[in-house]
């Protein structure tokens, strides 16, 4: 069909020539029309979807497409050529939109949005017999497919077509060329594989017998390089740190969430990592192997993470100084409980001849010796009162990482660590696939109630001094209907336009205390907002920022926002520190009596901590009273797990959206604007 036969927009299109290539390529004559359900992904004005649906070779086709204006006109396409009945819209990005829709057994990949990895991953994992056809520009991109395609031992069909069509100059028709596309087919019932059992997936947890073994350096290194390898990964942390997480973000340049069971139950862990099926995870462990609650408990250890994701541990071991020790050390971690699932040993901190005399002596406990770390000072993570310093703050961290991939692929055995990782179970998904499907239809049901115009904007501090967030927390506002508008506190003038609600979250703001308080103009911002009644949720160094003064490491009190009249300055020692549950003594974001998990972790203190809320220790009978809480403020020293008390999101972004409508009732335009 000619484009002109198409309705058009703004949205980008799949030309005719290309077109008519690619759908020659999906071979949907080949197979029988009942069971075949086409994936337009990225599907723009609808093309390929209704030439593929005119063909008469398709039970349903579903168009997956983010932009609002291509979904309307991949609808009028459909309505126009009388396919509407064979054409489902699917509004989002893949592979995010996969849920609650058929299995596909072709799809065809016009749009990708950076994540083509992802997608590739979902689609075999979902059915290894799939026919998958892809449209690229870049070489970058043509790289990734062929990255792909080794990994899964996959042979494509590619075709380069360079099309040229004429143009009347003057009296003389002249060519001219469009861009050159490179097509990609692979995939049908004739060549399909087990590809689930590719090389490339499967999980591992690496876990020490103590803080300061060499944890978050393997990790970075063993996902540095997998990277290297093309093997799409992800990555957790076990327990509520913040900065790990953001190290494994250098490596993998995506957000790593943490794992814990004592903010979530099992089974919610069980589901955070059956999410990532398809991906190579590695998890990090916390502390010592079995170090729990209270340092005497095994609940939401790394043994309980390991326990409850049935995931192969790897024990890493602070070799220097020590030899044939080593063993029996090893040998306690394994037998302390019998399902300990370690199956494998790193020696960190070890040199070549040493590890080469104990490498027998370790196999003979009955795990794999897996290599050694030799003495790397180069890449020696600093530390300071609340944890390593943050990624940016070292030179050159990506050049780093890659000189320590090049080092581990020499001194570890990678390939067992993939046969390892490969022996992990398979997952369950199923009550997650029903839990995100109810979501699916409830936000849905809240769209048609609410209406597009009243979306909930709120602004989230995230620079150097505010970094620390917990992923699951942004989701649990954004599942409520909020728009996160992230901005800087050091850097940025003032609040970002047209929110209705703000998060302070923790970071380093005694760090940065001199350029926080010369940003007067967002200083007043801020101040203005809180004078306004804006919900706002400040946690930690949130907290600290809003107060009158904050010291700085030297002892030099900074203006802060004076939201507070109080003042905030450092402690010689660490204060109240780890796990705690808080229960509201008044109504407001909570009801009296309701709680919510967190922890709490500082070295700077404040003339009034509040007393909103009873915060207690989960073992023993320790208890406090902190946080400042009303119906549009949650204000203290902890950091909130939002998901182990669901309806704190929820009444957070009602209250936005009730300061929303009072600022429209009064006639005027939101916070900002």
């Amino acid at each position: 069909m000619r484009d002109e036969c198409f309705i058009r927009g703004k949205v980008p299109m799949t030309k005719s020539e290309v077109r008519a290539v690619s759908i020659s390529k999906l071979e949907l004559e080949r197979y029988s029309f009942a069971d075949t359900v086409l994936f337009d992904i990225g599907a723009g004005t609808g093309s390929v979807a209704v030439e593929a649906a005119l063909g008469g070779h398709c039970k349903k086709v579903y168009a997956i497409e983010k932009n609002p204006e291509g979904l309307s006109l991949i609808q009028k396409n459909s309505e126009k050529w009388g396919v509407a009945s064979k054409i489902v819209t699917v509004e989002g990005e893949a592979p995010d939109a996969f849920a609650g829709v058929e299995r596909p057994t072709h799809a065809f990949i016009g749009g990708s949005g950076g994540r083509m990895g992802e997608i590739l991953e979902r689609l075999l994992e979902w059915n290894p017999k799939i026919r998958i056809v892809v449209n690229v520009v870049s070489i970058e991109s043509l790289s990734e497919i062929n990255r792909f395609l080794t990994v899964y031992g996959k042979t494509a069909d590619m075709v380069l077509l360079s099309v040229a069509e004429s143009k009347k100059v003057g009296n003389y028709h002249m060519m001219q060329g469009k861009n050159p596309i490179y097509i990609v087919a692979f995939g049908g019932e004739e060549e399909a594989k087990e590809t689930v059992q590719a090389l490339g997936r499967g999980r591992i947890l690496l876990a020490a017998p103590k803080s300061g073994s060499g944890k978050t350096l393997l990790t970075c290194g063993i996902l540095q390089v997998l990277k290297n390898r093309g093997i799409a990964s992800a990555s957790f942390k076990c327990g509520p740190d913040y900065i790990d997480p953001l190290f494994h973000r250098e490596v993998l340049q995506i957000d790593g969430s943490n794992l814990d069971t004592f903010f979530a139950s099992r089974e919610e862990v069980r589901q955070l990592v059956a999410e990532k099926e398809a991906y190579f995870t590695v998890i990090e462990g916390v502390m010592g192997y079995y170090d729990g609650l209270g340092g005497t408990e095994l609940r939401a250890s790394s043994y309980d993470v390991a326990a409850a994701t049935q995931t192969p541990v790897i024990l890493v071991v602070d070799g220097k100084n020590c030899s044939l020790s080593i063993a029996a050390l090893i040998q306690g971690f394994c037998t302390y409980r019998p399902d300990s699932r370690i199956c494998g040993v790193i020696c960190n901190r070890m040199k070549k001849e040493m590890y080469q005399l104990l490498a027998p002596k370790i196999e003979e406990l009955g795990v794999r010796a897996l290599g050694y770390v030799p003495e790397l000072p180069q890449f020696h993570l600093e530390s300071r009162h609340l944890g390593l310093v943050l990624p940016e703050e070292i030179e050159s961290i990506q050049e780093s990482l890659a000189e320590l991939a090049g080092c581990l692929e020499e001194t570890l055995d990678v390939e067992q660590i993939l046969q390892l990782a490969a022996a992990a179970p398979r997952l369950d998904r199923a009550t997650e696939k029903v839990h995100k499907e109810e979501e699916k239809e409830n936000r849905e049901e809240g769209k048609e109630l609410v209406g597009e115009e009243e979306r909930i904007r709120i602004a989230v501090a995230k620079d150097e001094a505010f970094c620390f967030y917990y992923p699951q927390n942004f989701q649990s506002l954004r599942e409520e209907g909020a728009e996160l508008l992230f901005f800087s506190p050091l850097h940025d003038k003032e609040l970002p336009k047209g929110i209705s609600g703000l998060l302070l979250g923790g970071g380093y703001p005694e760090l940065h205390a001199k350029a926080l308080s010369e940003n007067e103009s967002m200083r007043e911002s801020v101040l203005r907002a809180y004078q306004e009644q804006l919900p706002i949720l400040a946690e930690c160094g949130g907290f600290l920022y809003l107060h009158q003064t904050l010291e700085d490491e030297k002892g030099k009190a900074w203006p802060m926002v004076g939201a507070f009249l109080e003042r905030a300055w450092k402690q010689e020692k660490l204060g109240r520190f780890g796990y705690v549950t808080a229960q509201a003594q008044n109504n407001g974001l909570f009801e009296c009596g309701e709680e919510i998990r967190g922890h709490e972790f500082h070295y700077w203190e404040s003339s009034n901590a509040g007393s909103d809320m009873c915060a207690k220790k989960p073992t023993g009978h320790r208890s406090w009273p902190c946080m400042i809480h009303n119906s549009v403020l949650l204000a203290g020293f902890l950091h909130l797990y939002y998901p182990s008390n669901p309806q704190l999101p929820k009444r957070f972004v009602h209250a936005c959206r009730r300061y929303q409508k009072k600022k429209v009732s009064q006639g005027q335009k939101t916070l900002g604007c």
